[in-house]
Order: structure tokens, then sequence, then C-alpha cells
């Protein structure tokens, strides 16, 4: 009966049925990312597979030739160091926003800020970004189009974060940081100060036009942008490029050279393919949780957020799907509850699927493989050719908003979470007016960032005496005040680097990526990477 009440839900759920491409494709493949290995003093590992490749090579073996590279293994990262290099990123880019924009305003405004911040060294706290939250996002051009399971589309946890964490308005780096190029320039003349002629006496003030509008008599126009220019010149040539090498140290690989204390290690094992830059893939790695952070407790917490998504996502699917999408999960908590070192949290999990009855969620999938064979008849798929999209694949691409965990909760969920570096193209300000920040702070923080040249006004004040000389005068200077300078705030335009966290289902694309694990674009180099690296990992 079961079997008959999927089968009229099909027509709904084989209306959208995609085909996966049989072109060039990177799967997912995860034989050994199991933390037994750790006992063993051996690193978890998966593989990888280019679809493509797969099949040349299948072809070159039948033919007699020689094997085509088509698999690829790759050392696991713990998450918590993923975070750490997130967290570099970060400070790289917040380095290069204080060394432009200091730069430039203290070439500007020369000499008054050179005295102050390259002579007196007047700098306040360093730089020091927090760790960058965890969060997946989901590229909506990698699951198949109309696919919406209600979920959103998280952006890269990177989105956003091309800020500092607190405008200060003085540095937050060493001035030779940004005092390069720079020296004391008096000349030319930069304006003629407006001013004030106050006689306390007869109750008369007389001001230059424009002196309470802020005004002076004169500005040096030319000179002044003449100087942002050459400010944003100087930074597009000495600061942006020391910005990329600050990136490439960031992903430098951290791999320890001893296993024999799991609960220490701390691996970043970073694999570019083919690089992070503009229009050539990403640096990626696969990540976990690793021993510290792997408690009864912990693993109860990241099944109940996978199970809150599920519970979310299940009742927008096809009507089909539904009752076989809880029986398509029911296993992988089963299993977990199963598992011996989690009896002290076993009824925890099982609570998840209280009410649920093991042989009616058995019978559910041996429903679903019937109803899927039944559809077959009529040349349509409820799922997909194995080997381009194993599985149910809208409970499979679920999977591509289910979070970083560590390998048990992996291996029962089918799945594995990657993080991922890579360049974008982009135009913008400094800061970046799209930050994703409250209106308010964007604005405050543009505005302590904007391009001024300070003035200060002259008040002279006329005291009348009895005696020769009969006027006595005394000057005194008013508050400074700003002129604004084109273009106003630093421009942006190049490569920005972005990172994230994104989940894969097993035998599915991984996003972002392109041609084979391995640098692969000319002039990239990554401090510490190469073909024997990660040997003691993949022992």
């Amino acid at each position: 009966m079961l079997a008959v009440f999927i089968l009229l839900g099909l027509g709904s759920a084989l209306a959208q049925d995609p085909r996966y491409p049989e072109t060039t494709r990177y799967l997912v493949s995860a034989p050994d990312y199991r933390l037994d290995r750790l006992t063993l003093l051996k690193w978890p590992f998966i593989e990888v597979i280019r679809a493509d490749r797969w099949k040349e090579h299948q072809a070159a073996k039948e033919g007699g030739k020689p094997a085509v590279a088509h698999e690829w293994r790759l050392p696991m990262s713990d998450l918590a160091t993923t975070q750490e290099v997130a967290r570099d990123l970060r400070r790289a880019w917040q380095r290069f926003e204080e060394r432009y924009y200091w730069h430039a305003i203290t070439r500007l405004n020369n000499p008054a800020l050179y005295a102050v911040y390259c002579w007196a060294g007047l700098k306040g706290p360093d730089l020091n970004p927090p760790l960058p939250e965890v969060r997946v996002d989901t590229p909506s051009g990698i699951v198949p189009q109309g696919f919406d399971p209600g979920l959103g589309w998280p952006q890269p946890a990177a989105q956003g974060q091309h800020m500092l964490d607190a405008y200060w308005p003085i540095p937050q780096l060493d001035n030779e940081e940004f005092c390069d190029d720079l020296s004391l320039q008096i000349l030319p003349l930069m304006y003629v100060p407006g001013f004030c002629i106050d006689i306390d006496a007869i109750g008369f003030s007389w001001c230059t036009p424009g002196y309470e509008g802020g005004e002076p008599l004169w500005f040096n126009d030319a000179e002044a942008q003449k100087r942002v220019s050459d400010g944003i010149a100087h930074a597009v040539s000495a600061y942006y490029p020391d910005y990329q090498k600050d990136v490439l140290t960031a992903l430098r690989p951290r791999v320890p050279t001893d296993l024999s204390n799991p609960t220490k290690l701390r691996v970043f094992a970073p694999m570019p393919w083919q690089a992070h830059v503009l229009e050539g893939g990403a640096v990626v790695t696969p990540v976990m949780r690793t021993l510290d952070g792997l408690t009864p407790q912990n693993l109860v917490s990241e099944a109940q957020g996978i199970v809150s998504t599920l519970r979310q996502a299940l009742p927008r699917l096809p009507e089909a799907e539904r009752l076989a999408g809880t029986a398509y999960y029911y296993q992988a908590v089963r299993g977990l509850a199963r598992l011996p070192f989690l009896a002290p949290v076993s009824n925890q999990l099982s609570g998840l699927i209280g009410g649920m009855d093991e042989q009616v969620m058995e019978r559910a999938l041996l429903a679903l493989a019937a109803a899927d064979e039944g559809s077959k008849l009529v040349g349509r798929d409820l799922f997909i050719n194995s080997k381009n999209a194993p599985g149910a694949w809208r409970l499979e691409e679920l999977k591509r908003w289910f979070p970083p965990s560590n390998p048990y909760i992996y291996e029962r969920f089918g799945y594995l979470s990657f993080f991922q570096v890579w360049n974008r193209a982009e135009v913008s300000t400094v800061p970046d007016f799209r930050a994703d920040r409250n209106p308010l702070g964007v604005a405050a923080s543009l505005g302590m960032r904007a391009l001024f040249y300070w003035w200060v006004p002259v008040r002279i004040k006329v005291s009348l005496l009895p005696t020769p000389p009969f006027i006595s005068l005394s000057g005194a200077l008013d508050w400074p005040r700003p002129i604004p300078v084109a273009p106003y705030v630093l421009p942006f335009a190049g490569e920005r680097t972005y990172w994230g966290w994104v989940s894969v289902p097993e035998g599915y694309e991984i996003p972002r990526v392109r041609g084979t694990p391995g640098l692969g674009v000319s002039g990239v180099s990554i401090p510490g990477f190469g073909p024997e690296v990660y040997n003691i990992l993949l022992r």
C-alpha cells in the first residue's frame, strides 16, 4: 500500500526530474575519514573524483593504455584551525584597509598628521579580529534549477566581513606600516585661512566670507586631489601586493610532525584546486571536529540541528518524498544511537526519532526503491543515475545545508564539509558600504574614513586702549574644520579574498573548484606547500 502511495505521488516529484551532467564534475568519495584512524596514528582523509577523468581511465584500462589520473586523496583539517585561517584572512584585509586609509589621509594632511603619526607615532590598539562564525553557504547554482527547500540561500561566512571591527580616529598599526614614501612637506601652500575680527568694546565682529560655513579664503584643491591620487596609487602599487602576500601566508599548510596525541592536533591541510585567484578555482580542505570537541553531548547537539533542518525542509518536498525522507534520515539517527561510546546519550538521540516505528521506516525505504523501479518503466528516475547523482536527489541535496561536523555524523548522514578560499573581483569603497552590518554603523564607519583636509580658522581680537598705541591685537586658533576632498571616500577595485564552509552530499559535486587538485596557476605559490607536505598525514 505504501509503495502505491509513493507511486501516485511521483507525478509531481518527477516533473522536475533533473539530469545531472555527465561532463566534468568534481565528486566527493569518502572511504576513510573515520576518527578510528587516529588510534593507528594515521590522520583521516577523503578521496575526490573527477568524473570525466574516471571515464577516461576506464576506457584507457579497457584499451590497455596508461592510467588516467582521476582520484586524489585530501587530508582533513580540523574545524577550529580553519577558523583561525579565516581570522588571518580577515586580518590581512584589515591591515590593507588601515594602511590604505592612514597613508592617504596623512599624505593629504601633511605636515600636521605627518608630525602626529609619523614623528610622534600616535597609535591605537592592534588589529585583533575575533574568530569568525562557522556557517555554511549554499551556492544557488550548485543545485538543480528550481530546487528550493525553503532554507534560504546562506551567503559565504566572509560576506560583510571586509571591514574593521571598530573604526578609531587613530591608526591601529605601527607608523612604519603607512608612513613609507612620506616626508615632511611644507609647500606648496594648501590654504589661506578664513578669519574673524572682534572688537568687543564696540560690539563689532566681522568674518571673511564662508567662515561660518567652514570655508577658508582659498583652498588648493588641485594639490589636495593630487595628494589623494598619489596616496591611492601608492596603496595599489605597495599595499595591495602585500595584501595578496598576507593571504598566501594565511593559507600556508599547518601540519604536525607528531600524531601521538590526537586531542592536541591542529591541522590545516589546504589543497589549491587550481588556485584561489579569480577564475582559477579555490583552495579547499575537508574539515572535521577533532577529538577535543568530540563529546557525546556535542554529537547530540549536532544531530538535533540536522533534524531541525530536516523538519523545516521536508514539508516543502513533493508528497512522494516526505514520508520517504523521514525514513531516509531515520536510519542515520538510529545508527548514531547504537554507537557504543554514545550509550550515555542514546536515549537523547532516540528521542529525536521518538514515535517512529523501525519496521515502518524500513518498509518506507523499500517502497521508495520500488517506486523508483516503477518510474523507470516510463523512462524517468526518482533515484538519478547512480554514477552521476546517487540516492534520492532532493533528499541528498538537502545535505548542503547541514553544518560542518565530525566523521561519525558525516558517515551516518552521508555528507562532508569543506573549508574554501577563493577570490572575487569587486568594485567598492573602503570601508565597504555593502557590508552586512547595521546601516547606521556602516554610515558611521564611512564618516570616520571620509577624505577631509583639516584647516584651522583664526580669530583676531582688537582691544581698545586709552593711551597710545590705542589698540592691542591678539589672535587665537579656532577649532579645525574639514574640507571634503574628491573622491571623498577611498575606492577599491580588484580581487578580494573570500572564505567559507560548504557541505557536499557524498557522490555529489564540490562547488567553486576547477581543473585538478594541485597548484595550476602561473605565478601563484603557497608558502610551505609542496608535493610531499602531507606525507605524514597520508601514510
